[in-house]
């Protein structure tokens, strides 16, 4: 009976027909940023996607001006969302392995130039059985951030393929996989001459935090040594199942395929869980405004900002940037995994960031364009703000 009710609520949804209730930190009634404008828009956004629940945080010059939830964290007992609430990140998870690699940097416990393997790596033979190629042996950090490995997914096993997904190697933890990845495939490319986004770049980089911090693992060098000093202290790694004041994910053609991604152990890759208080948190500080203490300084984030010398690429160091006159005017990354699109976005003219994060899919089709559609949104109702409260809703 539980089952059935859960089906037709969720059929509901789809239909339209189950509003979209909201909750929100209150917000201030004099000024002139238009909050109902937010409210409104973005609940026209979800009903016309059967979006189940959404959480956004928006600052404006390092001060967090709004933040609200929407909708259902979980269908089945009506919760709903809370700013408070986690959600996956997927691959936004990628620019906190890139903060906390340039972190290392500058404590010099690393340069983005050292190369990852072999005699003079900073992993040296620790992964895998065979001897290490030329090629694997000329990656550096800088080309795991950027993309520039030489690993590319199509190369390694086909069209649409991606190698860390495969049947073979799904029971492997992150370390075991890192090993067999490098054992049964080579890069097609020197490292530095070519572009293709790599999940498989990203389990290596956090193999190099982990290595070079001496903090095993992974999240635990993260938690204490970056996120802890920026005051983030909920943001943890993702489990097969919801975590306590996580949402539930939602994939209506296949209910059960959010929780058989093996998540965890895609770490540093595409594994967080956080609020997009948290998120904006972390935005501000890395961009460089003098209002919220910087994390990283003027030079590090010189280096994590500056694109890829590889041509046709737009990405950084965990990053996408938009680069005017030489210099960085917005930096993103979004992510998406069955039941889960998120994006993160900084602005460096407007001194504004988002972080916006929903519990179902977005479609990729003719009539939607899957988490690209988010961005599409914030960028929207952050661009007919003329004028931006006061108010700061971190303190």
């Amino acid at each position: 009976m539980i089952l059935i009710s859960l089906i037709l609520l969720a059929l509901s949804i789809l239909q339209g027909s189950v509003a979209v209730s909201q909750t929100q930190i209150p917000l201030k009634n004099n000024a002139k940023f238009n909050a109902s404008c937010f409210n409104t828009t973005i609940t026209s956004f979800m009903e016309e996607r059967s979006i189940p629940g959404l959480s956004v945080a928006v600052t404006y010059d390092d001060r967090l001006v709004y933040a609200s939830g929407f909708g259902y964290a979980d269908i089945k007992n009506k919760r709903l969302v809370d700013t408070k609430d986690r959600f996956r990140l997927a691959s936004v998870s990628k620019s906190i392995t890139a903060v906390a690699t340039m972190y290392l940097e500058q404590t010099g416990a690393l340069k983005v130039t050292d190369r990852v393997f072999g005699p003079s790596g900073i992993l040296g033979d620790a992964f895998g059985r065979n001897p290490y190629s030329a090629a694997v042996r000329n990656i550096t950090v800088q080309h795991l951030l950027e993309h520039t490995s030489g690993f590319v997914d199509e190369d390694m096993c086909g069209k649409g393929c991606d190698p860390t997904y495969l049947p073979e190697f799904l029971d492997l933890d992150q370390w075991e996989l890192v090993g067999a990845l490098l054992d049964n495939y080579a890069p097609s490319h020197e490292p530095g001459t070519f572009a293709s986004y790599s999940n498989f770049g990203y389990f290596i980089a956090g193999r190099v935090v982990e290595a070079a911090s001496g903090i095993y693992p992974y999240e635990k060098y993260v938690r204490e040594e970056v996120l802890a000093k920026i005051d983030v202290t909920d943001m943890r790694i993702a489990l097969n199942e919801s975590r306590k004041h996580e949402v539930e994910y939602y994939d209506f053609d296949d209910p059960e395929g959010p929780y058989k991604l093996h998540v965890e152990r895609r770490d540093s890759v595409g594994a967080w869980i956080a609020t997009p208080i948290d998120l904006v948190k972390v935005a501000t500080a890395i961009d460089g405004l003098s209002v919220r203490k910087n994390f990283l300084n003027k030079t590090t984030r010189a280096v994590m900002y500056d694109p890829t010398p590889v041509q046709g690429s737009d990405y950084a160091k965990g990053w996408r940037v938009k680069v005017t006159d030489g210099q960085p005017i917005e930096a993103s990354k979004d992510g998406d995994y069955s039941g889960t699109n998120s994006i993160l976005e900084i602005n460096f003219v407007n001194k504004t960031s988002f972080a916006i994060v929903v519990n179902k899919e977005i479609p990729n089709n003719e009539q939607f364009h899957g988490g690209y559609d988010l961005k599409t949104l914030m960028d929207r109702l952050l661009a007919e703000v003329e004028e931006w409260p006061k108010w700061d809703l971190f303190k």
